[in-house]
C-alpha cells in the first residue's frame, strides 16, 4: 500500500514536472545591503503565442485533473475490491445452497410421483375389479329380465289368443242396421254439424291395459279385411288414459290401417286417451267434451341404478310418443312440457272441446252424434268378462279403487287418477 502511493506521488510529480511556471516557485531571497538588479524588461508576446500559452496552461490543469480522477478512481477500486470478493463469496454460497435445496426437491418429487403412480395403480385395479362386480351383477340381472320378459311374452301370446278367439266369437254376431246405406259415409261429418258413425266402431273405455289394446288392435285388422274404404271409429266414452306401450300398440295399428281410423270422444279423453285422439288422422268431440293432456307417470321401485333405468325407459316411451303430439300442434317437446304448466301448477292441462280444437287435440267439434248401426247378440253369445273401467273393490279404509294389472318391464302408467281410484296391484 505504501509502495503504491510512492509510485502515486512519483507519477503525479512526473506529470506536472514539465508545467511549473517561474511564478509557482519562489524566488531566491536577496542578499542584505546588495542592491537588487535591475528587472529585465519582459518581452511583449503575439496573441498567437498568447494563445498557445493559454492552451497549454489548460491542458496541464485537464491532465491533472485526470490524474487526480484516477487516483481517486485507484483508491475507490481498493476500499471495494474487499466488498466485492464478500459479495462473490455471497452469491457462490447461495448459488451452492440453491443447488443443494433443489436437489432435495428433486428427490421429494420423484417419491411423490412414485407414490402418486402406485395409488394410480391400485386404484386403477380396484375400480376394474368394482367393475368387473358390477358387470356380472346387471349381467344376472339383465338374465333375470330377459327371463321375465319371455314368460311375460308368452303370456301376453297366450292370451292374444285368447282375446282373438273372443273378439272372433263377437264379431260373428255383429249384424249392421237394416238401413245400412247411411252407415258408410267416406266423410261422416254432415254439413248440419252431425257426425253419422257406423257399426265399424271399436268402443275404448276405461283404463287402456295391453288386453284391451290387443282386443282393439284385432278389430282395426278385422274391419281391414272386410272393406279398407270406409272408415273405422274408436269412440271413447270416458277414459283416463293407460299404459303407455298399449297405447303405442294402438297407435302403430291406426297407422298401418288402410281404411282411416276417427276417434270419438264423447265426454271425457285423459292422458294415453287424449294422445290417441290427438294423433289420430280425424278427430271429434262435443264442445262440451273435456280433453286432458299430462306428463305419464311412473312407480319406480328397487335400487338407485334400477330407478335410474327405469326412469330413462319412461322417458324414451314419452319423447317416442309426446315428440310427434308436440310436432303435431307446432311447438318442441320442451315447449310442450312448459305450455302444461303454464296452464295448470301441476301439469294437468284440460281443454274443452273447442280449446282443444285451437291446439289441434280435435279435428272438429261436432253438435250432434248419430250411430245408426246397431249391435245384436244371439243368445248364446258369450258376455264380456269385466267392465271397460275394471273390477271395483274397497280397500281397507272403505275406499273404492280398481286394480290395475302388472305392466311388462320397461312399460309405465300414463293415466289421469288424481282421487287415486286405479291401483297397481301386488
Amino acid at each position: 500500500m505504501k509502495r503504491f502511493k510512492n509510485f502515486a506521488a512519483a507519477f503525479a510529480a512526473a506529470a506536472f514536472a514539465p508545467f511549473i511556471f517561474a511564478e509557482d516557485v519562489p524566488a531566491p531571497a536577496a542578499p542584505e545591503n546588495v542592491p537588487a538588479p535591475a528587472a529585465p524588461a519582459e518581452p511583449e508576446l503575439s496573441e498567437t503565442q498568447k494563445k498557445q500559452l493559454e492552451i497549454r496552461l489548460l491542458n496541464a490543469r485537464k491532465a491533472r485533473i485526470e490524474a487526480e480522477v484516477a487516483l481517486a478512481k485507484a483508491r475507490l477500486s481498493e476500499e471495494l475490491a474487499p466488498r466485492a470478493a464478500a459479495r462473490a463469496r455471497l452469491e457462490a454460497e447461495t448459488a451452492l445452497r440453491n443447488a443443494r435445496t433443489a436437489a432435495k426437491f428433486t428427490d421429494t418429487d420423484i417419491a411423490k410421483k412414485k407414490l402418486d403412480s402406485t395409488a394410480a395403480r391400485d386404484k386403477a385395479s380396484d375400480d376394474l375389479a368394482t367393475l368387473e362386480r358390477e358387470s356380472r351383477l346387471r349381467s344376472r340381472e339383465l338374465d333375470v329380465k330377459i327371463a321375465r320378459l319371455e314368460q311375460e311374452i308368452a303370456l301376453a301370446r297366450y292370451n292374444r289368443d285368447i282375446v282373438r278367439v273372443k273378439s272372433a266369437e263377437t264379431l260373428r254376431d255383429l249384424v249392421p242396421a237394416a238401413d245400412s246405406s247411411a252407415q258408410y259415409l267416406k266423410n261422416p261429418l254432415l254439413e248440419d254439424g252431425r257426425l253419422v258413425i257406423s257399426d265399424r266402431r271399436i268402443s275404448l273405455n276405461g283404463v287402456i291395459t295391453l288386453e284391451r289394446a290387443a282386443e282393439v288392435c284385432e278389430r282395426i285388422y278385422f274391419y281391414n279385411n272386410r272393406s279398407s274404404e270406409y272408415p273405422i271409429f274408436i269412440v271413447i266414452e270416458s277414459s283416463p288414459g293407460g299404459s303407455v306401450s298399449a297405447g303405442y300398440q294402438i297407435l302403430k295399428a291406426m297407422e298401418s290401417s288402410k281404411a282411416p281410423v276417427y276417434v270419438v270422444v264423447k265426454t271425457y279423453a285423459a292422458s294415453m286417451a287424449a294422445v290417441i285422439t290427438a294423433l289420430a288422422e280425424r278427430s271429434f268431440c262435443y264442445s262440451g267434451t273435456v280433453i286432458m293432456q299430462h306428463q305419464p307417470s311412473t312407480e319406480a321401485q328397487g335400487n338407485l341404478t334400477q330407478m335410474r333405468e327405469t326412469l330413462e325407459q319412461t322417458t324414451q316411451w314419452t319423447r317416442n310418443i309426446c315428440d310427434a303430439l308436440a310436432k303435431k300442434i307446432g311447438l318442441t317437446y320442451e315447449e310442450y312440457v312448459a305450455e302444461m304448466y303454464r296452464h295448470n301448477s301441476r301439469g294437468d292441462w284440460s281443454e274443452f272441446g273447442d280449446g282443444a280444437k285451437k291446439w289441434k287435440w280435435i279435428t272438429d267439434v261436432v253438435e250432434t252424434m248419430d250411430e245408426p248401426g246397431i249391435v245384436r247378440k244371439t243368445a248364446d253369445s258369450p258376455e264380456e268378462s269385466s267392465s271397460a273401467f275394471g273390477e271395483f273393490r274397497i280397500d281397507d279404509r272403505g275406499k273404492p279403487y280398481v286394480e290395475l294389472p302388472s305392466l311388462p318391464a320397461g312399460d309405465s302408467w300414463m293415466i289421469y287418477d288424481p282421487n287415486n281410484l286405479y291401483r297397481i296391484g301386488a
